[in-house]
């Protein structure tokens, strides 16, 4: 009973992800984390690697969708900054995976 309780309230969570968030998170963060999610609905791949800062940590990402889709997916406003700057990997340094 308990995990169909939380599947349904996860649920209801991901449909209702603009009420949720209200719930949690001040005003100026939840506009700014409600308009990327906007630009990751909308926005077209281009794969040029593109840095990405939030308050804690900094990601290289595969363009400025995936940073859109991050943010929107982890509840975390990631902002562009210059690569230049140095506080991203360098992307040329990561892994290349498998396959």
């Amino acid at each position: 009973m308990l995990g169909k309780y939380l599947t349904f309230l996860l649920t209801l969570m991901l449909v209702f992800q603009d009420s949720y968030l209200h719930l949690v998170g001040d005003k100026a963060h939840l506009s700014e984390l409600k308009k990327l999610c906007e630009h990751a609905y909308t926005c077209f791949h281009d794969t040029v690697i593109t840095c990405g800062k939030s308050v804690n940590e900094a990601r290289t990402f595969l363009d400025l969708c995936d940073l859109y889709e991050y943010s929107c997916e982890y509840n975390m406003v990631f902002r562009h900054v210059k690569e230049e700057e140095g506080i991203c990997p360098n992307p040329r340094e990561l892994g290349q995976g498998v396959g």
